[in-house]
């Protein structure tokens, strides 16, 4: 049974509409799946999302949601973003599929057998935002910056240290496991330094997959979604079609990923006695128009709406070699597509196009003897047709496109060489004016053949106007043979391939995006009132609301008051003073999601007995349709602090 090339991307937490920090990971994934099939292999890729975690449920809590609701909305999103783009994928997985969810408990059973799980006590810094542990003395997360809250609660390990000779002896083994070779060996640097056991479960969040014979822990967001490479592939359910697929060939992830997916998801196939993927391809990321912003705050959608398709995909996979980082500017962009697709190829494509047109009656010429610089050209051609397939083969995508880009500008070269527009006036050079257009036009096929990974469109549309209506479509591996376009073929109707991208049309667009953006979230901010202006009638003064004392807590226990679906206990921490609350509270949020949450407490309200238990305050939230949203900061505020 011959292999598939199988491929994936990460799963994408849903906590958020997709950006273009994660459609970049797409376009590289759907580019290699494109060259792998060109080449004759194949293919199955798989993406999909991540849908447990407390950033879920956090994320689901700010919009009055479930996160079942709001898995099913973001999960939904991506899939459209996707396809907006002309991604292609063969799988796309959801963490919360039942399947999904007997793959993770198997792979635990595996390495449970194998006695790499334990039951131990956590006892660290976590961090909510980043969903990351991190050790007692550490004070910040190294990724957000935010300060850690302490946490201890009972908890699965999984025995990490074990393993180090074992990864180190796999690494050995595999030099070419992680692309680029640096982040290779910034790998081996952190395993050679020692591996701590890992932490895989924890009992303070329940939205996710419960561990086998003890369900009051579910599984760590790591350990569930880095197996849906497994189950995507066919485990446990169909192994025959596992087989087929496993190991994955090319995983790819952002490089500030590649902790998890080079150290913990190898070490977790070894245990559980499973072969690890064969390469790790960890690409850099990409900041927009300034260094501190990142290109996760640019959404697909804004920019789907305001340029093909193609355009994005080129410049991201042109721009900057893989691995490394990318500063993403809406004129860096313009001045590619225009200096790139629009000058070179597209006035290549349409000179060559129209001079069969008018010289051939838009019929491919025969080509007669070989002379002058055709032999050069053509020898040319398949020495870049080999060089583009080594260096996409090893991923090097960027180097793949310069060595087009070189047979781009030979072919043009070779066109004003031979002048036909000189050769169309003497009838006696009719034979060496259909031998130098039909080299050309062969030229321009192989260039767009091995382009379609890359601009499927606009490869597509070069092929359909060479009169090859399907190559671009399913493009075959013999499309990149020298001489496979035949003389006779008629050709289309000859177009614009890629339309100049106007600057200033291009960025006023974008600029009105962010604008209606803007002008959505002002909506929310109260009206401002004039200094010394009296209080309206129903108005308050500073000094009333001075009275109203509001305080910085964090919820510390949660618990439904009986007979009472909406009613929830609570014990809050009021910066040293802890106190009992009842909030109405108990439909928008089940309680086992309020513990560790930082709120707001009016705590000079005067007590109020709810059923028979006692409330020394009242939590703040605000209401919308009947659905109570709690108030809380997106900054970090001491407990206890005041509102003022």
């Amino acid at each position: 049974m011959s292999k598939t090339f199988y491929l994936t991307t990460p799963l994408y937490c849903v906590n958020g509409s997709p950006q273009i920090g994660q459609a970049y990971t797409m376009i590289i994934g759907d580019a290699i799946a494109r060259f792998t099939r060109l080449s004759g292999h194949e293919v199955y890729a798989l993406t999909g999302t991540d849908e447990h975690g407390s950033r879920i449920e956090r994320a689901a809590q700010d919009q009055s949601l479930s996160p079942r609701q709001l898995v099913d909305r973001y999960s939904e999103e991506f899939r459209k973003a996707w396809d907006r783009l002309g991604l292609r994928y063969d799988q796309f997985i959801r963490t919360t599929d039942e399947q999904h969810a007997a793959a993770v408990q198997e792979l635990y059973r595996k390495i449970k057998k194998n006695r790499f799980i334990y039951l131990g006590e956590f006892r660290g810094n976590y961090c909510a935002r980043c969903e990351t542990y991190a050790d007692e003395d550490q004070k910040e997360c190294l990724s957000c910056g935010q300060p850690h809250e302490f946490i201890s609660e009972p908890s699965y390990f999984f025995k990490m240290s074990g393993l180090q000779e074992k990864l180190l002896s796999f690494y050995q083994d595999n030099p070419d496991f992680v692309i680029p070779g640096t982040r290779m060996n910034e790998i081996l640097s952190i395993v050679k330094g020692g591996l701590r056991d890992l932490r895989i479960s924890r009992t303070s969040s329940k939205w996710g997959i419960k561990v086998p014979d003890d369900e009051q822990h579910v599984f760590y967001v790591r350990f569930d979604a880095l197996t849906g490479y497994l189950s995507g592939a066919g485990f446990p359910h169909d192994m025959g079609r596992f087989r087929k697929l496993w190991p994955a060939d090319v995983q790819l992830v952002a490089k500030d990923m590649l902790r998890t997916h080079a150290i913990y998801w190898p070490a977790f196939l070894l245990a559980a006695g499973l072969e690890p993927p064969r390469r790790i391809l960890a690409h850099g990321l990409w900041t927009v128009e300034s260094e501190k912003t990142p290109a996760n705050l640019v959404s697909t959608d804004e920019l789907s709406d305001v340029l093909p398709r193609d355009y994005l995909k080129y410049f991201l996979l042109r721009e900057i070699p893989l691995g490394a980082d990318g500063h993403f500017s809406y004129d860096g962009l313009t001045s590619r597509v225009n200096n790139d697709l629009t000058n070179d190829l597209g006035n290549l494509a349409s000179r060559i196009l129209k001079m069969i047109e008018n010289y051939f009656n838009s019929a491919v010429p025969e080509p007669g003897d070989l002379e002058g610089g055709d032999e050069e050209l053509r020898r040319f051609s398949k020495e870049t047709v080999q060089l583009y397939k080594e260096n996409f083969a090893r991923l090097q995508i960027t180097k793949a496109l310069d060595s087009v880009w070189e047979l781009n500008s030979v072919v043009n070269k070779y066109i004003v060489a031979n002048e036909p527009w000189l050769l169309a006036r003497d009838r006696s050079k009719k034979t060496r004016l259909a031998t130098v257009l039909y080299n050309a036009a062969e030229a321009l096929r192989i260039i767009a053949t091995m382009l379609t990974p890359v601009t499927p469109d606009g490869s597509a549309l070069i092929l359909r106007q060479l009169g090859l209506e399907s190559a671009g479509e399913n493009p075959k591996a013999n499309g990149l043979i020298w001489g496979e376009l035949k003389a006779r073929t008629t050709i289309g109707q000859v177009e614009a391939i890629y339309p100049r991208l106007d600057p200033a049309e291009f960025q006023e667009k974008v600029k009105a995006n962010r604008q209606q953006q803007e002008q959505e979230s002002q909506k929310a901010k109260p009206a401002s009132v004039e200094p010394g202006q009296p209080p309206k009638p129903g108005e308050i003064t500073i000094e009333d609301f001075a009275r109203v004392e509001m305080k910085v807590a964090k919820i510390l226990e949660a618990e439904r008051v009986p007979q009472s679906d909406k009613l929830v206990r609570l014990q809050v921490d009021i910066g040293g003073e802890t106190r009992q609350l009842v909030a109405g509270i108990g439909k928008a949020y089940p309680p086992e999601t309020l513990v560790g949450r930082i709120v707001v407490v009016v705590t000079n309200l005067k007590p109020a007995k709810l059923m028979g238990v006692v409330s020394n305050g009242m939590i703040v939230a605000a209401s919308h349709g009947g659905v109570p949203t709690l108030a809380t900061f997106t900054e970090p505020v001491a407990l206890g602090s005041r509102l003022k």
